[in-house]
């Protein structure tokens, strides 16, 4: 570090995964096309307890999770925790999971929604559901009895259905916008499209040298349309 009285020694730490406890998973790829999803979903969480975001399968509901999870990792002092709960098909399950991913042991003679309450009671923490629709009962008794329990703790869901939780805020993902496949479109307009900025940085990813250009602009104008903007679908 180069030192003068003139210049700034002091510096924050840095913004990283390493720097806050969670279990977020890194990404290998690209967060595209969701800019003003992520903005809005951060305020909501500001004014919400429970924030579940709703939509079909493929809309990407999971990556926004994580993505605004670790965008405000140092807004949670006791961390952002990931809760997987596609891989259950049982809902007495969903406690234990959850009280396995913030590393809550289970006390002989107790129930482990008992040590799971006890443990978020004074504790800042973002509680992140993600795939609650097969479980959404259940999903809904936990978030319920965890919020109760822990004053300081916010639960931001994915589902694609509500969780009909008194207090639940639902934020409605859209598909990515798509361009009209019969409107002469310039290569930039169209790259301007959330879905064809996806197609073109996934393609680029598999192909290092495709770009988007007047040759392919209405082959991938018809694609993304045909797909409806679906993010799973364009990938």
């Amino acid at each position: 570090q180069v030192m003068h009285p003139q210049l700034r020694q002091d510096f924050p730490s840095l913004r990283s995964l390493e720097a806050t406890p969670n279990n977020l998973p890194q990404q290998i790829t690209s967060f595209v096309g969701r800019e003003r999803a992520m903005a809005e979903v951060r305020e909501l969480l500001g004014t919400t307890r429970l924030l579940t975001l709703v939509g079909v399968g493929g809309l990407g509901k999971s990556r926004l999770s994580l993505q605004v999870g670790a965008d405000v990792l140092d807004d949670y002092a006791d961390g952002v925790w990931l809760v997987e709960l596609a891989p259950l098909s049982d809902a007495r399950l969903v406690f234990q999971a959850v009280a396995s991913a913030l590393g809550v042991k289970e006390e002989p003679g107790r129930p482990v929604r008992e040590a799971l309450l006890k443990f978020v009671k004074d504790r800042q923490i973002l509680l992140i559901l993600d795939n609650c629709e097969h479980l959404a009962n259940a999903c809904a008794g936990l978030a319920r009895d965890v919020l109760q329990s822990g004053p300081k703790v916010k639960v931001l869901a994915t589902s694609r259905e509500s969780l009909r939780v008194v207090g639940e805020t639902t934020y409605p993902l859209s598909t990515l916008r798509v361009p009209d496949p019969n409107q002469d479109l310039t290569v930039n307009e169209l790259t301007q499209y959330g879905s064809v900025y996806l197609f073109s940085e996934r393609a680029s990813a598999a192909r290092p040298m495709f770009r988007v250009n007047d040759e392919n602009a209405a082959a991938i104008a018809d694609i993304c349309h045909r797909l409806d903007g679906i993010p799973l679908a364009v990938e």
